[in-house]
């Protein structure tokens, strides 16, 4: 199973890895992009049946990674032939045209594609070509396809021409286990990198003074276990991003026991609709104005947070693993079928 270090994948790599482990299989588990730090390692390392590969290639989505991503390319097969995988699993596109031997799943957390759209309303430049090229003949060449959504499946229709029945739809999970304070804070959390565009939390940020309530974005600068007990306190967690394929964040929160309000985008209200607050996530005034009426309405608040906690229990995490495990055993009994009948 391939992941990174950089993001929301590490945590969800975890996740699944300990998961299928617990029903008997081995991961070998690479890192591709900067190492993992030391207490990324202890995690990895803490999951019986998981042992970690590191490898420090740059990732498909970055600026010319290609040199890069086909030497990281032959060092998978290597690594592939001698731990003896019968599948792989690959949390990216590129890779998954290799010449591998056995079954290969690709999941798409995201792509520049659909966040360029998003984003900026349009598509990429020319010099994104490459990157299309590849993530099209990897998404033709995977056995199986994962999205976390149906609107991500319906985006690699668009954006690379893949046959959308070819998508399962496997919606993400969070592992930590739900914990709710009924003693809420006069507070609004939000997370993401402020840097990141697609988050959008750089202009929510500015709106801060027009506030009722204290704003805090979580920003990367807290552990994944302090972004969650912040939620477990926080009255409303805000979420106003561009670009948001399932949003594990957003799951956490409703989990913790927080009134949603999200960004009015298609990802986001399949996910939640009737269990949240939408707002156009390009209209700061209409946030200070919803933000400022849920502020001033407990009642409304808790009955939000209700709806979103009763929705999150629909991503469970059993659930979700399950669904994972069966396309795999799908998919391996498959290849083994067609080596019998080819060496008949």
């Amino acid at each position: 199973m391939t992941t990174d270090a950089v993001g929301g994948v590490w945590q969800y790599s975890l996740d699944l890895a300990a998961g299928i482990t617990r029903r008997g299989a081995e991961v070998l588990l690479v890192t591709l992009g900067p190492s993992p730090s030391a207490v990324q390692r202890q995690q990895a390392k803490a999951i019986s049946g998981v042992s970690l590969a590191e490898g420090e290639f740059p990732l498909e989505w970055e600026q010319n990674p290609w040199p890069g991503v086909d030497a990281s390319g032959q060092w998978l097969l290597q690594l592939q032939a001698n731990y003896g995988a019968d599948l792989a699993h690959l949390n990216g596109y590129a890779h998954a045209s290799l010449a591998w031997n056995i079954p290969v799943v690709t999941v798409a957390h995201s792509c520049v594609f659909s966040w360029w759209r998003a984003v900026h309303g349009t598509a990429p430049g020319s010099e994104w070509t490459e990157y299309r090229r590849r993530v099209t003949e990897g998404l033709n060449a995977a056995s199986g396809v994962v999205a976390p959504s149906m609107a991500m499946a319906r985006s690699l229709a668009s954006n690379y021409g893949i046959a959308i029945e070819k998508v399962n739809t496997i919606t993400n999970f969070s592992s930590a286990a739900p914990a709710i304070c009924h003693e809420r804070q006069r507070l609004i959390l939000s997370a993401g990198r402020i840097w990141d565009v697609a988050k959008n939390l750089k202009p929510l940020s500015d709106l801060a003074p027009q506030l009722h309530w204290k704003l805090r974005i979580a920003d990367g600068t807290l552990s994944h276990a302090e972004t969650l007990q912040e939620m477990t306190r926080a009255g409303i967690f805000a979420h106003p991003a561009l670009y948001e394929p399932f949003g594990l964040a957003v799951l956490e929160a409703a989990r913790s026991g927080c009134c949603l309000v999200l960004a009015d985008i298609p990802s986001l209200r399949e996910l939640w609709g009737g269990a949240a607050m939408f707002v156009d996530p390009r209209n700061g005034q209409q946030w200070v104005r919803q933000l400022n009426k849920l502020a001033e309405n407990e009642e409304r608040r808790n009955g939000l947070a209700a709806l979103a906690f009763a929705r999150s229990k629909s991503y469970d995490a059993a659930q979700s693993i399950q669904k994972y495990w069966t396309l795999y055993e799908k998919l391996i009994t498959n290849s083994q079928q067609k080596g019998r009948e080819a060496a008949a």
